[in-house]
């Protein structure tokens, strides 16, 4: 606990400084990044503690965008708007999910997909909202005392709701119902042969991130002001989980870098050509192919080249008895 509060300190500090040593562009594209990052987060939640490769995870995102977009027509208030995103989706993710967690591997992956398929077409071909030419909207984030308007006022909001999504997973994670979870995903017989029940903790998880993911739909809407039926679509759910396996499957954190290289490069590799995404197709099968554990545990491994770690005996005062090489012996 104590170490999840100071992590989420330092990442509010480091969120409450960047605007003032960066530029308004990048400012611009961060906010994107915090949204993108919650995003991501939820999707890794259910990949690298559940073992759960999801397809299907953009349908959550697309359903929070249109809950807001289409409220936003009636109410402003985020105190409205934004709750409606989290329970509209956490529901839908718990009516899925009680389908969904039944099958395993690639059966799973297959009807997360048909899933997230059948909105998409639902909401192209449907006159509701828009068909395909998708809702726009003109809703800026209400506190209720005042309207957020500016790019500064709306980078804070959104690193709030990031701050808070990182603090909330980590206690998940870190909680009981997480480390089962993660059993769960490490050995299932056994779990099962312990008593525990599997499917319960999978549903949990994967509601909580559909949730999370509708919190990251409502938040894009307050950037874009437009909400479309590519939400839905397989390029959405195949760049979040691009965005997890690039930063690193298993952590918190690495999602998050995911994110940011992700729409960094995308922004950068854009301007030079229009085939940006077969170069970051490119990148992504080298990532897959050599460092599989993503650019945060690459960033883990030249730390400890840089910084190799003393392995020492001490005794009980914690003075050094002896000092050891790399192998394990005495120097």
């Amino acid at each position: 606990m104590k170490k999840s509060i100071i992590v989420t300190l330092l990442l509010a500090i480091a969120v409450c400084t960047l605007p003032f040593v960066i530029s308004p562009f990048v400012l611009f594209m961060l906010t994107e990044v915090l949204i993108m990052a919650i995003f991501a987060m939820s999707l890794g939640l259910i990949m690298g503690y559940g073992g759960l490769q999801s397809l299907g995870h953009s349908a959550f995102f697309g359903i929070g965008a249109y809950t807001v977009a289409v409220l936003s027509q009636y109410v402003t208030s985020i105190y409205i708007l934004l709750p409606a995103a989290i329970i509209i989706s956490g529901i839908f993710a718990l009516l899925t999910g009680l389908i969904a967690v039944r099958n395993k591997g690639i059966f799973f992956l297959m009807i997360t997909l048909a899933i997230t398929q059948m909105l998409f077409l639902f909401f192209r071909q449907s006159d509701l909202w828009g068909g395909a030419d998708g809702l726009g909207t003109s809703v800026k984030p209400n506190l209720g005392f005042m309207e957020l308007v500016s790019p500064l006022s709306l980078f804070y909001f959104t690193g709030a709701f990031f701050i808070l999504s990182y603090f909330f997973l980590r206690l998940f994670v870190n909680s009981p119902l997480g480390k089962g979870l993660k059993g769960v995903m490490e050995n299932e017989g056994r779990m099962i042969a312990l008593g525990y029940n599997v499917k319960k903790y999978q549903i949990i998880a994967y509601v909580f991130a559909g949730g999370l993911a509708g919190l990251a739909g409502g938040l894009y809407i307050f950037k874009t002001q437009f909400a479309s039926p590519e939400l839905f679509s397989v390029h959405m759910a195949t760049t979040v989980l691009i965005m997890v396996f690039i930063g690193g499957l298993g952590t918190l954190f690495g999602p998050v870098i995911g994110a940011g290289v992700f729409i960094f490069l995308q922004n950068y590799i854009s301007t030079m050509t229009d085939r940006w995404s077969l170069i970051m197709g490119l990148l992504f099968i080298v990532i897959v192919l050599y460092n599989r554990g993503g650019i945060l545990q690459l960033l883990q491994l030249i730390g400890k080249k840089l910084i190799p770690k003393k392995n020492i005996l001490m005794d009980k005062k914690g003075a050094t008895i002896i000092e050891l090489n790399e192998s394990g012996k005495a120097k």
